[in-house]
């Protein structure tokens, strides 16, 4: 053949080659073969590492200072001055579409708002509505995992299980419901609210220290249920205050945004004191409830 022939040829094939694999039919998986399982199912979980141990061990009993069936104040105060500085709390997806709840005092004041999704990577979110009146926020991301089914009361709910992220690693709380009282948040915007109180039973893993980092941790009753946002805590009675659902049912309204509502007859799981730890490792591996990076800079 002459020099051009080859070319020629040499031309063909590349555009043979390129067609095939250009990228035409990617949104579709190829089924045809089995021996091509997708990249990702190489990889392991974000944070199997850190709760493999919720697998075997049980979770440690409370060990309040105060007695749990103390009576509840009237009113709680929360002191909210001081410069905003990096920190990190937690968040959960309430849909697909890249909606997700968390506390107001872990987004507000950000610079850039980061929901991990592993070592070195995360979402950027792209707007934060702020509840004027509660410490409740909602995050947007472009996409998102699968929702956590909402609530849109507490019902008849005596137990709940707090997930999400205290002192910056994987956690959760048992606890049991105590009523309702109003906290009082004092700072440059004090505001009032009504929240939920529980009283905590156990915890995974068994660090008693401070619960920081768990604000913005996902609720949820027996049924798997979302019925609150982790607010803040009370260290030495060992209590747990969270928004209610008509709290967070404001925050969709403010936000125009429309959120899959649960089932009466519950989520897509059950949860117990014994064995909400495989529960809690579950949502946690597939970043349904998530860490979040508040950013000054």
């Amino acid at each position: 053949m002459r020099k051009l022939d080859w070319v020629v040829v040499l031309l063909l094939v590349i555009l043979a080659v390129g067609g095939r694999y250009s990228g035409f039919g990617d949104d579709v998986p190829d089924q045809g073969n089995p021996r091509r399982p997708p990249a990702e199912m190489f990889e392991p979980q974000y944070w199997d590492q850190e709760t493999r141990d919720w697998l075997s061990q049980g979770p440690a009993k409370s060990q309040n200072e105060i007695p749990a069936r103390a009576p509840l104040p009237i009113e709680g105060i929360i002191e909210e001055g001081g410069k905003k500085a990096p920190s990190t709390g937690s968040a959960f997806s309430v849909s697909d579409e890249g909606y997700w709840l968390t506390a107001r005092h872990v987004a507000e004041g950000c610079r850039t708002t980061i929901i991990q999704w592993g070592d070195r990577k995360g979402a950027k979110v792209r707007r934060t509505v702020i509840h004027p009146k509660a410490d409740v926020a909602l995050l947007i991301t472009k996409s998102g995992p699968k929702g956590l089914p909402v609530a849109d009361r507490l019902g008849g709910a005596r137990d709940a299980y707090s997930i999400g992220f205290p002192k910056g690693q994987p956690g959760a709380v048992h606890a049991r419901y105590l009523g309702e009282m109003t906290m009082r948040h004092q700072g440059r915007r004090g505001y009032r609210e009504r929240v939920h109180a529980w009283a905590e039973r156990s915890r995974i893993p068994a660090r008693f220290t401070s619960l920081g980092g768990l604000s913005g941790g996902a609720v949820v009753d027996e049924r798997g249920r979302v019925i609150g946002v982790v607010q803040a805590e009370s260290r030495r009675r060992g209590r747990i205050m969270t928004a209610k659902p008509e709290t967070y049912a404001e925050i969709f309204q403010m936000a125009g945004v429309r959120v899959p509502r649960a089932p009466r007859t519950g989520g897509e799981t059950r949860l117990t004191a014994g064995d909400y730890p495989q529960t809690a490792r579950r949502l946690i591996t597939t970043l349904r409830v998530a860490k979040v990076h508040c950013l000054m800079s």
